[in-house]
């Protein structure tokens, strides 16, 4: 047997205890079974599915009725709320595959071990402020082909510039370990290099 009610507060110690409203002025309280690993304690004026467990006048929480954000069939949505019930963050698994997330404030991830992201395809990252990337020990980038950077100023802080590898002298270019220009007698000083 079951029934429906008016979700009214919860408390929410070792696990969430509902009061739920079933019928006019008369309250009852439930314990909330959800799926495996879904921490999701509703909100005010949800509705409550209860279902009668074992013992006299017992009821269980097992569900929350949802209006739909626009999930197909096959598809999944799962959803934050703020106190007033507006939609937050949002993750959306659709049926061709594709996995969508938004989020209005910050993105936090943590691992105590390693990261790996594997990518068949391009990637775009496009960042409106500042990227700012903090590695305690090396960093290595490999490609097959051509790295680009472009900046109207860039610069390079450390202790050596190491370039690898032999090619035949052009006349131009900052690369120079020498104190004064072969070609004009500049001297070669200071952190700056102009040109294009």
């Amino acid at each position: 047997m079951g029934r429906i009610g008016r979700h009214l507060k919860c408390e929410i110690k070792k696990y969430i205890e509902q009061t739920i409203e079933t019928r006019l002025k008369y309250n009852q309280t439930a314990f909330t079974f959800t799926p495996s690993g879904d921490d999701s304690p509703p909100l005010p004026e949800d509705r409550i599915i209860l279902v009668s467990i074992d013992g006299s006048g017992k009821f269980a929480a097992v569900g929350v009725l949802t209006s739909n954000k626009g999930a197909k069939p096959g598809e999944k949505i799962l959803y934050s709320r703020s106190a007033a019930g507006e939609v937050k963050a949002v993750l959306q698994m659709l049926n061709d595959g594709k996995v969508t997330l938004y989020a209005p404030g910050e993105i936090e991830a943590t691992t105590e071990k390693d990261m790996r992201v594997t990518v068949k395809k391009n990637t775009d990252i496009t960042i409106e402020k500042e990227l700012a990337v903090k590695v305690e020990e090396d960093i290595k980038v490999m490609t097959k082909k051509i790295m680009t950077l472009e900046a109207q100023i860039m610069k390079l802080t450390g202790g050596q510039l190491i370039v690898n590898g032999s090619v035949p002298a052009t006349g131009s270019g900052p690369f120079c370990a020498i104190t004064h220009c072969h070609y004009d007698g500049a001297p070669h000083v200071g952190p700056t290099v102009n040109g294009t």
